[in-house]
């Protein structure tokens, strides 16, 4: 195997790999793409489709090592794909389930080899293929990247061109970039943007959060709460009406539940961006996501129609300034803060259509729908994220359980479903009134 390309580590790769090592803040580092295939699968197709993965993108072709204080990677002519492949019994779940666990928790050796596949084999007619790859060479939009690629690969039929998109940058290419942008002063000024806009910035204070706490190790748990299709549909044409966006009006309702909770008006909840603003990103593999700190003030008798446009400029401020990650920051106000700035996380899914969530026959012969992993993996204290599923909404609150208590997450994310109803019914009703209909204060807090 020979390195065909070498360069220094990216800033988000950096700041990944010195919280990794350093401040031991990840639970875990992998970024998986699952698969459930059911038909007449080829094992070979699998292996073939691996193959043609890493030699079509480079990142999964890129180790990385330290030489020194710095963090290099390596991008090789080839790197071996093999695909294990593991018999159970047809239906299997909780032996698949237990498996799938102990893969996604295993540490990636991405010194060697940036990428795992794995097939579970559930008698003849039914797998589930894991791609895992570090997160020091993926993200979530990388993720649809292969998801959109192993569909093609293995739902076209045999003979026929699988029509995959073309790659017109590969990582490497985007690191150039970033580098000249960073020569240029454009990173610089982002910087000093983001350092004036969080000035003075607090933490929001939960008030079911546990006081004592091994935050850098959190105990993953998941609630979940779903939105029916005439509410989303509502929330839809809200966000059309007020010129915004689904992910503005989500993250207001966010802002609101958090201040009824806190009692405070100046709120920062962490989010992560895709940072791929260039066009020819839209189909490279690599970790490009950036965490941006989202500082709204919540006005308290103001409407939701208020908080809503107060949201809104801030998603468009943060979208123009994103290439700038939050851990670059000096944030002199955090200095002694007991959390950390990513403790309230809020992300949402792109909102497709109903047909991309379901899995579907394939030219092939194959049915082939993405799997969701078996356990809650996030890293973070609360993390609200918001999947549209065309006809309805999924609302996933995953959370530390030795931070958190069930009940009160739980309490949570019903109020959160009720106030989207609320609002839809007035948007220009007041917040008081708005969290009035739920329960008193003390007693949420109490919950």
């Amino acid at each position: 195997m020979t390195v065909t390309d070498e360069a220094p580590a990216s800033i988000g790769q950096r700041l990944v790999w010195f919280l990794e090592h350093y401040r031991s803040e990840s639970s875990s580092v992998s970024c998986p793409a699952l698969f459930r295939i059911r038909g007449d699968l080829d094992t070979g197709r699998v292996r073939a489709a691996a193959e043609l993965l890493t030699a079509r993108h480079g990142s999964l072709r890129t180790t990385l090592v330290r030489r020194g204080r710095e963090l290099v990677q390596r991008v090789h002519d080839r790197l071996p794909a093999p695909v294990r492949t593991v018999a159970l019994p047809a239906g299997a779940e909780a032996e698949l389930t237990r498996q799938l666990r102990a893969e996604l928790t295993a540490p990636i050796p991405v010194d060697t080899t940036p990428v795992r596949f794995t097939l579970w084999r559930l008698g003849d007619r039914d797998a589930v293929w894991c791609v895992n790859m570090h997160h020091l060479i993926s993200d979530a939009w990388s993720c649809g990247v292969v998801v959109d690629d192993v569909v093609r690969l293995l739902g076209a039929a045999p003979g026929t061109d699988p029509a995959l998109r073309p790659v017109d940058w590969q990582y490497l290419d985007f690191c150039r970039w970033e580098r000249a942008a960073a020569d240029g002063g454009e990173l610089r000024r982002q910087q000093e943007w983001w350092q004036a806009r969080l000035a003075g910035i607090r933490l929001p204070v939960l008030p079911g959060r546990a006081d004592v706490v091994d935050l850098a190790r959190p105990e993953p748990a998941l609630a979940v709460a779903e939105l029916p299709g005439p509410v989303g549909d509502g929330l839809r044409e809200l966000a059309r009406a007020e010129r915004t966006t689904l992910f503005s009006v989500f993250l207001a309702l966010y802002y609101l539940l958090l201040h009824s909770r806190t009692g405070q008006h100046d709120l920062t909840v962490a989010s992560f961006f895709a940072n791929r603003t260039r066009r020819e990103l839209q189909h490279t593999v690599g970790f490009l996501a950036t965490m941006l700190a989202l500082r709204t003030a919540v006005a308290p008798a103001g409407s939701f129609r208020d908080l809503l446009a107060e949201t809104r400029r801030t998603v468009l401020d943060a979208v123009v300034h994103q290439a700038v990650p939050a851990q670059m920051l000096s944030l002199p106000s955090l200095v002694h803060s007991p959390g950390r700035l990513n403790d309230v996380v809020f992300q949402m899914l792109p909102d497709r259509s109903p047909e991309a969530w379901e899995a579907a026959t394939l030219p092939s012969g194959l049915e082939v729908g993405t799997f969701r992993p078996p356990q809650a993996l996030s890293r973070f204290g609360l993390n609200l994220t918001v999947i549209p599923r065309g006809d309805r909404i999924e609302a996933r609150l995953s959370y530390a359980r030795n931070q958190f208590a069930p009940e009160w997450v739980e309490r949570f994310l019903a109020d959160f479903a009720a106030t989207a109803r609320a609002v839809l019914a007035d948007p220009g009703r007041s917040l008081p009134a708005l969290l009035g209909q739920l329960r008193p204060a003390a007693e949420r807090a109490a919950s």
